[in-house]
């Protein structure tokens, strides 16, 4: 009887210095984000995606379903968007908007970025990123478009939050004429004060630059990473993570979002390219945006001619909760992947 009290003992103790070494040693939460612009078919089930994040170990979000002629986000009032990530887990940090972007009506830009700032004041964003533009191919219009980003900038300022600008492969040509590249003069001619910028590491790679060498170059104006990847993030094995994470932290640094496309075949992820390459020539011929959504919705395949990219054209809920399934997979890989690499804080 002794003994079998003995070894009972012996065997709670064990399990006692077992969970207290588990518990002392249990390291901090990784501080992990995701662009929910990766979660297709996302409001199809919002809190269910929300949850599933927050289960594979992310804990801030980017979005990007900010509706700035509504000011409403996936048809919830700012503040209930908010509310609900924060029951799920996750608190929103950061989100790609668009306001009015027009050179030639700056006082209509700076009340339409206004509304966009307030708004995101009252979810309790850090961040708000203007997410794609296509550039004036002279260096009077770009600096007059600089200009505006300044004065963006400002507006954001007094609301408490930071304006940034997220970079394609298209700010990595030259403009016209010139020997410069488009990132270069953007981020030679805005205020540090008033516009930062977020690097995609996948865009700035097929863009041929080298994401280490534009952060050691600019170790102050990228405040914002997008790691992303073909599609799960470590998948290629052709970008460096480790290599941009540590320069990243050694610049000072701590929000990035992971960003992934759907899940595409072949041919969709050629079409997918084709279509971003648009964006380059459209861009080289003095375009502008409507310019570039013309000529998308022009050029998307027609019912019969081809698969389009995922996402785009009427999806019935089937194909939505598919999508969605499928989306939350790769997003729960490329979580493991960042979990066990070492050099993620």
């Amino acid at each position: 009887m002794k003994k079998t009290l003995s070894f009972c003992f012996i065997a709670i103790l064990a399990l006692f210095y077992t969970s207290s070494t588990s518990f002392g040693a249990s390291s901090p939460k990784k501080h992990i984000g995701i662009a929910t612009y990766s979660v297709k078919g996302l409001e199809s089930d919002i809190e269910g995606s929300f949850k599933a994040l927050a289960d594979d170990g992310y804990v801030v979000m980017e979005i990007s379903n900010y509706d700035a002629k509504t000011g409403l986000v996936a048809g919830y009032k700012p503040a209930e968007y908010a509310a609900l990530a924060k029951k799920c887990g996750m608190e929103i940090i950061s989100s790609h908007a668009r306001g009015k972007f027009d050179v030639k009506d700056v006082e209509g830009s700076l009340a339409d970025w206004g509304k966009v700032f307030a708004d995101h004041k009252i979810i309790g964003c850090k961040y708000v990123v203007f997410p794609m533009n296509i550039w004036s191919g002279t260096i009077e219009g770009l600096k007059a478009e600089c200009d505006l980003m300044n004065k963006i900038g400002d507006e954001a300022n007094k609301r408490g939050i930071k304006f940034g600008y997220h970079n394609h492969h298209i700010e990595f040509v030259k403009i016209p004429n010139t020997d410069q590249l488009y990132e270069d003069f953007l981020l030679a001619n805005t205020d540090p004060d008033k516009v930062f910028f977020q690097m995609d590491v996948y865009w700035i790679s097929v863009g041929g630059q080298d994401p280490v060498a534009y952060l050691k170059k600019y170790p102050t104006r990228f405040k914002l990473l997008h790691i992303k990847d073909e599609y799960v993030v470590g998948a290629t094995g052709k970008i460096n993570y480790e290599a941009i994470f540590n320069q990243f932290y050694k610049n000072g640094n701590s929000d990035w979002f992971v960003e992934m496309e759907a899940k595409m075949n072949k041919e969709q992820r050629e079409q997918s390219m084709a279509m971003m390459n648009q964006m380059k020539n459209i861009q080289a011929q003095g375009g502008n945006m409507a310019d570039f959504m013309a000529n998308m919705m022009k050029n998307r395949p027609k019912d019969g001619q081809g698969a389009p990219p995922p996402g785009f054209g009427p999806q019935d809920p089937k194909v939505q909760a598919e999508m969605l399934k499928t989306s939350l997979e790769g997003i729960k890989l490329s979580a493991d992947y960042l979990l066990k690499s070492d050099f993620v804080k």
